[in-house]
């Protein structure tokens, strides 16, 4: 992908990438990318469930989300998949320093956002959960990341680091391309 394009270009170029390439992919794949999608899902919603309980929605409102300033590359393969197959990717706007964060927070569902998003809680919120909750974050977050690196060792365009650092390392290939 062309360098010197705006990153909101860069990223409509994945998206578009990526949804074509989904409409090739055997049966048995979507079925296996359908499948641990659903895990994922299943983990972030327990993980928001720890972060509602530790106050989370509260604190994030009252420092307006300063830790989401740093979003604007977290999205990764794993969740635009998400976000297309379950019908769910909201627009982008790289006007805001996360191209998810709208006028009363994340736009983006649970269950499609980042993982860096969904596994960072913040000390206030921390200091709100008993141990036993702290405990249960941290087992769960080992899980969620497990799940991401499945997909990281089975595609090319996979990766923690986010799509748009990632597409520049990988010129010419294909996100679903796997992984040899």
């Amino acid at each position: 992908m062309n360098a010197s394009i705006s990153p909101a270009q860069r990223w409509q170029q994945i998206v578009a990438s990526i949804q074509q390439e989904l409409c090739c992919v055997p049966e048995d794949e979507l079925q296996w990318i359908k499948q641990n999608l659903v895990n994922i899902h299943a983990l972030q919603s327990e993980l928001h469930q720890l972060f509602i309980a530790g106050d989370g929605l509260n604190q994030c409102q009252e420092c307006q989300g300063d830790c989401c300033d740093l979003g604007n590359n977290h999205m990764t393969l794993v969740n635009v998949l998400s976000g297309l197959l379950f019908n769910n990717l909201p627009a982008a706007n790289f006007a805001q320093s996360c191209p998810f964060m709208g006028a009363h927070g994340c736009t983006l569902a649970v269950q499609t956002r980042p993982f860096n998003c969904v596994t960072f809680i913040c000390e206030r919120i921390e200091a709100r959960l008993s141990a036993e909750q702290c405990q249960e974050f941290y087992a769960l977050e080992k899980q969620l990341r497990a799940q991401y690196q499945a997909f990281d060792q089975r595609y090319i365009g996979s990766s923690l680091r986010g799509l748009l650092i990632r597409s520049q390392s990988m010129p010419g290939s294909k996100f679903l391309a796997g992984c040899d």
